[in-house]
């Protein structure tokens, strides 16, 4: 790890932790967590050292993070009905709208209504889409996006 992360052994360290707050598909079969968070990270031009930091300090108020295949769910419960989710993926596509169709069918049988992200990533937006969410303008400054599902 200390070859993506640089010399900074605690980021590396950092890093790990963060990669162990991950439930789901190990890693013996796919790109390592702490990549597939990166990718995300340097896809949105944020710091590694920023993302980590910002992702641990998440953890401790209520984010889980969920992994099928080369894609992760970042998910925090907001309300009953609503919560906060980002998705991290180094899956092709097809593979990926798989994943998110899946992860939204669970929400909803879980009684979930609204999902947020930060982020309005078109790769997300389309895959949200196709699960069937109807995407809409967020009604909080702190969002980007905002999908019924």
């Amino acid at each position: 790890m200390a070859g993506i992360l640089g010399n900074d052994d605690s980021l590396a360290s950092k890093a790990a932790q963060l990669a162990q707050s991950v439930v789901g598909d190990d890693e013996s079969t796919g790109v390592p967590t702490v990549q597939i968070l990166l990718h995300d990270f340097h896809l949105r031009g944020i710091p590694p050292k920023a993302g980590i930091a910002g992702a641990m300090q998440e953890l401790k108020t209520g984010l889980k993070m969920y992994r099928q295949h080369n894609t992760i769910m970042a998910i925090k419960k907001l309300s009953p009905v609503v919560a906060q989710a980002h998705f991290f993926t180094m899956d092709p596509e097809p593979v990926f709208g798989k994943l998110v169709t899946e992860w939204v069918d669970k929400l909803r049988q879980a009684g979930g209504k609204v999902i947020y992200d930060t982020v309005a990533d078109p790769h997300i937006i389309r895959a949200l889409q196709k699960a069937g969410a109807q995407i809409q303008q967020p009604d909080s400054p702190k969002f980007k996006l905002k999908a019924l599902i």
